[in-house]
């Protein structure tokens, strides 16, 4: 059973973890392509990893980038959705939106990047998907409860 205490130390944990969470992704941002590629270069190699099983490259490529930005988002839709468990699901959706918006929008300005709409929409079902798992963690944990 949580009571409201818990609730509590569960929201301000959560938006502790915040903290590193955006950071890490302000890191992913702002780093300049080739070093943002050595941080993010599994989807690469797992792409290359793949060819060698037969799936081209232009085919896994971007289906694994399309993932990795999803659970690059998960948390985001998790911690916000702990953090504040007034605001509405819709919100938190938005609010992943609006942040993945603003960093395609930054990336415009840096001249090793490239923003994309796909990045936006991955990163918002990833967003949703956190949100998602709050929703079905609360289920079973009520369940539970009775």
């Amino acid at each position: 059973m949580t009571t409201p205490l818990t609730r509590r130390r569960l929201a301000l944990v959560s938006r502790a973890m915040l903290v590193p969470y955006l950071a890490a992704l302000a890191l992913i941002v702002w780093l300049p392509g080739r070093d943002a590629e050595a941080v993010t270069g599994i989807v690469a190699t797992t792409a290359r990893m793949l060819e060698t099983w037969g799936l081209p490259f232009e085919i896994g490529y971007p289906v694994l980038e399309f993932t990795a930005n999803i659970a690059l988002f998960v948390p985001f839709g998790v911690l916000v959705t702990l953090a504040w468990p007034a605001l509405p699901s819709w919100a938190v959706i938005v609010a992943g939106a609006a942040t993945s918006v603003l960093i395609e929008i930054v990336q415009i300005a840096l001249p090793t990047r490239f923003p994309t709409v796909s990045d936006v929409v991955a990163n918002t079902l990833g967003a949703a998907v956190g949100v998602a798992v709050v929703w079905i963690g609360r289920r079973m944990l009520a369940r539970a409860d009775t």
